[in-house]
């Protein structure tokens, strides 16, 4: 009996333990939502309060510093984060308007601080906010920042940094970039294409410097996202005899997309490399500049081995001129059940189904 007894109490008091935790668990459930619920209500009061500010800042010629004075240095990380969908879209003059807002008043010395703070999460937040409002008297600063041996940190001030188009920070950004091995290529010219299309002066002269034939290749990329036409191309143009396949490829694209029909006879020279790779990019260059002297050698490449070779060839040949879209339409039916006659039949498929 007493056995049973001393069983009976332990399992109450495994029973009140369980239901004890669950009421705890409940009850702090609905604490998160009642602390969420009244969050989200001082948002949209605060949210509420700034939208009547703001437009009514830009309708006037109030001074920015005015603008703050009724609110708390506690709330300014509230409203950077308000006024940043506001500053990515509008444009003009109430751009510039809330620029000002952030540069000459307390927010911009506020951004200073979390800038040098030794906490990386306010240092990102410091660094990204300079650059969205282009604060060209935070350039020293974000500069020493990029000395960090945090990559998170380097990004985003070498963001801030092209944000505010510091061209003169560039050969810096390229040299931290180099301490760095696992930085995505892709990031790194994402910081690239931030800057002016003004930077490609000093672009082409990097790689005249550059050891890194990933960051060479970036910066050929960037040249041609730019479109970017320099007086003298001599630097490029050697490019096209590097050994790293990678830099040839985009060389071959960047020529392209400029069209730079002096490059032609350079660019021929890739139809017989043997990386099919550089074939296809040869080919697209040569079919974007118009060079038609070179249809037959690129009709010759219908019949490489290589089937993507095959069928920038063909595309390449349909573009090209009424007569080569003729002998296209030719072969499909005078080799039949050839790889050459379906790619051609493929092409001139597709591209009658485009003109509709």
């Amino acid at each position: 009996m007493i056995e049973f007894l001393s069983d009976t109490g332990v399992v109450l008091a495994i029973v009140f333990i369980l239901l004890t935790a669950i009421y705890l668990l409940v009850l702090f459930i609905l604490m998160l939502r009642f602390f969420k619920q009244t969050k989200e209500q001082i948002e949209k009061n605060f949210i509420r309060r700034w939208e009547e500010r703001i437009f009514e800042y830009l309708a006037t010629d109030k001074h920015p510093v005015k603008v703050l004075e009724h609110f708390n240095r506690y709330r300014y990380k509230n409203l950077l984060l308000f006024l940043r969908n506001y500053i990515l879209t509008l444009k003009g003059k109430d751009k510039d308007k809330l620029l000002h807002l952030i540069n000459d008043t307390e927010l911009y010395e506020y951004l200073i601080t979390q800038l040098n703070s030794t906490r990386k999460r306010k240092l990102i937040f410091g660094a990204y906010f300079l650059g969205l409002a282009k604060s060209k008297k935070a350039t020293g600063e974000l500069r020493k920042k990029l000395k960090s041996r945090n990559k998170f940190v380097f990004l985003s001030c070498a963001i801030g940094l092209a944000k505010i188009d510091a061209e003169e920070t560039l050969d810096d950004i390229f040299t931290e970039a180099h301490k760095f091995e696992g930085l995505s290529l892709d990031t790194f010219q994402s910081i690239l294409l931030e800057f002016n299309d003004s930077i490609c002066g000093l672009l082409l002269k990097r790689l005249n410097i550059e050891t890194s034939n990933e960051l060479k290749s970036m910066i050929i990329s960037t040249l041609r996202h730019f479109k970017y036409f320099p007086p003298s191309p001599d630097t490029l143009l050697k490019l096209l005899n590097d050994k790293n396949d990678k830099i040839v490829i985009e060389v071959l694209k960047y020529l392209g997309e400029i069209e730079y029909i002096d490059a032609s006879d350079k660019i021929k020279i890739h139809l017989q490399n043997p990386n099919p790779d550089i074939k296809v990019e040869a080919i697209k260059a040569i079919k974007k500049i118009g060079d038609t002297s070179l249809e037959r050698k690129i009709w010759d490449l219908l019949y490489d081995d290589n089937h993507n070779v095959k069928v920038t060839a063909a595309e390449a040949m349909y573009d090209f001129s009424d007569e080569s879209r003729e002998k296209l339409d030719r072969i499909k039916y005078s080799s039949p059940g050839t790889l050459e006659s379906s790619i051609a039949k493929m092409i001139i498929e597709e591209r009658a189904i485009q003109l509709y």
